[in-house]
């Protein structure tokens, strides 16, 4: 067994097991495409006639701390064994070989988001909570809001600042690129996934077949925005009757937003999340991946 960084000569083979891994999530390859560095920081374990039968992708991305400051965060994702070589641990070999990989970039601490977390408590990443608020749609929320509309392009660079003002001291939050805006954030929020927008570039991350708010964001000094976004996304998702799940950071200006909106308000929260210290130590890390407040948003997945 070899583990080694992939070659262009693999582009064909990987596609073909994180089929495979992950048959819900066809775009996988395509979103993999984007990284510049993909080929050195793509770790295989590959059988004596290359036969890939393990793989992960890392990458490093600039992510805010709860200090105020930015990490060099160590992005695992794209993991995946192929059915026969699975229990022999070649992604705990791979992980350890990430590890160094991460190590000798610099990276701050690591980040991964896995379904099974289990796989990697082994290797040093710890599971945190991720909040959620969902309620029960009422009367008001057949009435929407005229200022919100469909986004256009035309509307990127306003909620691109939008969102680099909302997010400035959020732990946790990704500090996006052009190209994030222009790859990463429409790859994740395809349809049926809808982006709606303000003239002024408020915008609200809706997904119609879950009932669900993905993301939002509202400028400086438009405090009004946020109801107006609530009010639009909620009337989108169903109308009254509707349940209705927000993924974004609970607290007392969003409890007073919806407020009128939804009725049953209960709170719960999911550990997809995992964090492993690399140059910081585990309790800075901790403090950052559970501040009041932290968020990864879907739009900056990898």
């Amino acid at each position: 067994m070899r583990l080694r960084p992939s070659t262009p000569a693999d582009d064909r083979a990987l596609p073909a097991l994180w089929a495979v891994a992950f048959p819900d999530a066809p775009g996988l390859p395509a979103l993999w495409a984007h990284d510049p560095g993909r080929q050195a920081r793509t770790l295989v374990a590959a059988d004596e006639q290359d036969t890939i039968l393990a793989v992960l992708h890392w990458q490093p991305r600039p992510i805010r701390n709860a200090a105020g400051g930015v990490d060099v965060v160590g992005c695992v994702g794209s993991v995946a064994s192929a059915p026969q070589a699975r229990g022999r641990g070649l992604v705990r070999r791979l992980l350890g070989l990430a590890i160094d990989e991460m190590t000798r970039y610099g990276c701050a601490w690591s980040l991964m988001f896995s379904g099974t977390p289990g796989v990697y408590t082994g290797s040093g990443w710890a599971a945190f909570p991720a909040s959620y608020l969902r309620g029960v749609a009422g009367p008001e929320a057949a009435c929407g809001d005229r200022r919100v509309r469909p986004a256009r392009p035309a509307d990127l660079p306003r909620m691109a600042e939008t969102h680099a003002a909302w997010n400035t001291n959020r732990p946790l939050t990704t500090v996006r690129s052009a190209a994030d805006w222009a790859d990463r954030f429409p790859h994740w929020y395809a349809p049926p996934i809808r982006v709606l927008a303000t003239e002024d570039g408020d915008y609200v991350v809706i997904r119609p077949d879950t009932a669900e708010v993905l993301e939002l964001a509202h400028g400086p000094g438009r405090p009004y925005a946020l109801p107006t976004l609530l009010r639009a996304a909620v009337g989108e998702l169903g109308g009254p009757g509707t349940v209705i799940t927000l993924r974004v950071p609970i607290d007392a200006a969003l409890t007073r937003a919806v407020g009128p909106l939804l009725s049953e308000l209960s709170t719960g929260h999911t550990t997809f999340g995992l964090a492993r210290p690399i140059q910081a130590d585990r309790a800075t890390v901790r403090t950052t991946v559970t501040a009041p407040g932290a968020i990864h948003w879907l739009g900056d997945a990898f």
